[in-house]
């Protein structure tokens, strides 16, 4: 405890120190699967321009998705996985000895994994795939005489998958510290659980709510009558229930808010306290 208060709560030459270290630890692995990602995308995106090029009758888009489509996934995937690696160190046998005693506090260990797993790692992707969709694109032009158009990272699309990636990446990041193995395919297991779980109750809320608009089906077959449920909602049935005035559009308006405060200002900040107290609990 007197070393705690001795070493303070955050220190920003100390934090930056081990923001650092955190962003130099590792380099070689990130060096290596950047050149893997570099490559796969130079030279499917020579692939597809190359086909486009050779067929008549294929109108090529000077700005299609490729890029975007790629970038997404870099963005998603790949800081999804890289986040479920943020505390690995800490739960290693032998490296975590080596980190938990760093001279900084919980805090700043917590913030900068948090910086460079969700900002950080962001804008790094952002500024690589610029760099490697240039090249891909000039490689394109001078060759083939044709471009996929160059990528922009400030597209509609893009900067609202970056505030998706920031806001779902918290999920990992939490996960990252709460498995001690298999962090990555772990999340995604309790996520699948959790959508699961959802959609019974969603399910089982529609039968009763919906009880009236149940009908038995039967029909003859042979000696036998088999006979299932099915949903008669009727034409008007959506519009008099949930359309503009009704007391269930209201209902649904009102959910809509919840569901968009619980995604957009609840999930990422509880995530966050809840790995902050988790590593502060974790004992090597």
């Amino acid at each position: 405890m007197e070393t705690r208060m001795k070493m303070g709560f955050f220190n920003p030459r100390r934090f930056g120190q081990l923001l650092l270290r955190d962003v130099a630890g590792g380099y070689r692995g990130w060096l290596i699967a950047a050149a893997a990602v570099a490559g796969t995308v130079i030279v499917l995106s020579a692939l597809t321009a190359f086909g486009i090029s050779q067929g008549e009758n294929i109108r090529f888009n000077g700005a299609s998705n490729f890029h975007v489509g790629f970038f997404i996934q870099l963005l998603f995937l790949g800081g999804f996985i890289s986040t479920s690696f943020a505390f690995r160190e800490a739960r290693q046998n032998g490296a975590g000895i080596f980190y938990m005693t760093l001279p900084s506090s919980q805090f700043e260990k917590f913030a900068s994994k948090l910086l460079v797993t969700s900002v950080g790692y962001a804008l790094g992707s952002l500024v690589f795939y610029m760099a490697t969709a240039a090249v891909s694109e000039g490689i394109n032009t001078l060759v083939l005489g044709r471009s996929h158009g160059f990528f922009n990272p400030f597209a509609p699309m893009i900067l609202r998958a970056a505030g998706v990636y920031l806001l779902a990446q918290s999920i990992f990041l939490l996960g990252s510290i709460w498995f001690k193995k298999l962090a990555f395919v772990r999340t995604v297991l309790w996520l699948s659980v959790f959508a699961i779980g959802a959609v019974v109750v969603t399910a089982v809320a529609a039968r009763i709510i919906l009880a009236d608009h149940f009908v038995m089906n039967t029909v003859q077959a042979g000696a036998a009558r088999i006979g299932g449920w099915s949903l008669d909602l009727g034409n008007d049935f959506l519009m008099s229930k949930f359309g503009p005035g009704s007391t269930g559009y209201s209902g649904l308006m009102v959910f809509k808010t919840i569901v968009q405060v619980l995604l957009f200002g609840a999930i990422a900040p509880v995530c966050w306290l809840a790995a902050y107290f988790r590593l502060r609990e974790t004992e090597v």
